[in-house]
């Protein structure tokens, strides 16, 4: 197995994703994610902004965020967003403890997106809060492209 798929099957278990979804969404994962890129967030998400939902599954890499979107007629599973870390700007997010859930912006390619990412628990929301920490410490794509080649650099995050 590659380190995608031995990173991808924790992190889906941590988010209390079942074995089948997984199984839906991995074919579209592995177009946009390399065969040596670690899994660091997988969590089912929320686009408030949007009427009616579809299943979406966030997933993040060290180099990639992908979004996909099963749709409930067709049970067919599609890209709603994929670019890389470099490509995002204008990063926000909150921890939203009572409702279980972190609020997520940002901007990609000049389109805003806000989503929800689900915890199932308090101890997830904890580890989503610290990932999203960790990878999106610097608000802009030069900062995160200057921290990529000097991963000893701490750049803090800009609110």
């Amino acid at each position: 197995m590659d380190t995608f798929s031995l990173s991808l099957l924790p992190a889906a278990a941590d988010a209390g994703l079942d074995t089948l979804t997984v199984s839906r969404h991995v074919p579209v994962f592995r177009r946009d994610v390399g065969r040596h890129d670690t899994t660091l967030a997988v969590a089912q998400c929320v686009d408030p902004d949007r009427f009616v939902n579809a299943g979406l599954i966030l997933l993040l890499t060290r180099r990639r965020l992908v979004v996909t979107r099963q749709s409930r007629l067709f049970d067919r599973v599609r890209p709603l967003i994929t670019a890389d870390l470099t490509e995002l700007a204008e990063i926000d997010w909150t921890a939203r403890e009572r409702l279980g859930l972190l609020d997520f912006r940002f901007t990609v390619r000049g389109a805003a997106h806000h989503l929800w990412v689900r915890a199932p628990h308090r101890g997830q929301l904890a580890h989503l809060v610290g990932v999203f920490g960790r990878t999106f410490a610097a608000g802009t794509a030069d900062e995160l492209a200057a921290r990529r080649h000097a991963p000893g650099r701490r750049i803090p995050r800009q609110r």
